[in-house]
This record gives C-alpha cells, structure tokens and sequence, in this order.
C-alpha cells in the first residue's frame, strides 16, 4: 500500500467536483449510467479518461471503459468509510466485515458493472474491459491487441 497515494485518493474524494455529464458522446443508456454515479466515482473515472486520453484517441470501447470501469459500486450503496475499510484490508475484508453491503459490493463491482453495461446496450468489448479491469491481462487468454487495451485501462485506473 501506497501511503502518500492513499491520502491524496482520500483528498480526492472529500473534494471532487466533477461535470455531470461525460467528457465524449456516450450512448444514452450508458450516459445515465455516468450521471448516476457518485461524484468521487465520476470524478476518478474523468481522471482515468484523461490519462488515457492525453496518449492519444481512444477506441470507443475504451473511453465507455475508461469512464464506467466503477459504476458496480452503486449496487450496494458504497460509503467512504466501506473503501477505507476495503483498502485497508487489502480487499480482503474478514467475514464480518466483507458482509456489509457496501463492502461485497467493492468487492463484486466489476462484474456487477459490467451486468450494467450489458444492459445498457454497451458492446461486448467494453463490458469485457470492465468485467476484468482487476484482472492480470496475461490470465485471459485474449489476443495482444485487447490485452492491450485492458492494460492501458488498468495503468491509468491506478495512476488515478
């Protein structure tokens, strides 16, 4: 764990202030998704965009990706003290804590948010993207190309 990083993560929750609306053309279903997010989610998912976008353009897949890798975490109503508790234990809460809802929905939030890009109408490579964004690349068996991508996404996710 990154200490210095973990405070200013911390700052960036208490104090972020993002648009309501998307940075790049969504489609509606997955723009109401954006809107919906908490400000600390929208405003992490706006960095994590921009540190993508400012290597160059993105693959549309990858910008919806880049913006709704965390949307799961409205599926159990996260709180801030659930991600202080879930990074602490390194997201590996003990039982009882791991049964709180919005600690179970840190840890199920990729799969959860991409069910939520499915049905939003995403297409199947951005839903793939958010479903393994905490996953190691080199364990999918994808082709160079989409590993790529979900490494791209995983980098700018952690730098930001």
């Amino acid at each position: 764990m990154r200490p210095a990083y973990r405070v200013w993560q911390f700052w960036q929750a208490l104090t972020a202030a993002p648009a309501r609306e998307p940075p790049c053309a969504l489609a509606p279903g997955l723009a109401a998704l954006y809107r919906a997010m908490p400000r600390t989610d929208r405003a992490h998912a706006l960095r994590t965009y921009q540190k993508l976008r400012a290597a160059g353009p993105l693959p549309e897949a990858l910008a919806a990706a880049a913006l709704l890798h965390d949307v799961g975490k409205l599926w159990g109503q996260v709180r801030l003290w659930h991600r202080v508790a879930y990074v602490l234990a390194r997201g590996r809460p003990p039982l009882w804590l791991a049964r709180r809802p919005g600690v179970a929905a840190l840890a199920g939030h990729a799969a959860r948010g991409a069910e939520l890009l499915a049905a939003a109408g995403a297409d199947a490579q951005a839903v793939d993207l958010v479903r393994h964004h905490h996953d190691a690349p080199s364990s999918l068996g994808w082709p160079a190309d989409r590993r790529a991508l979900l490494e791209a996404l995983q980098r700018a996710d952690e730098a930001s």
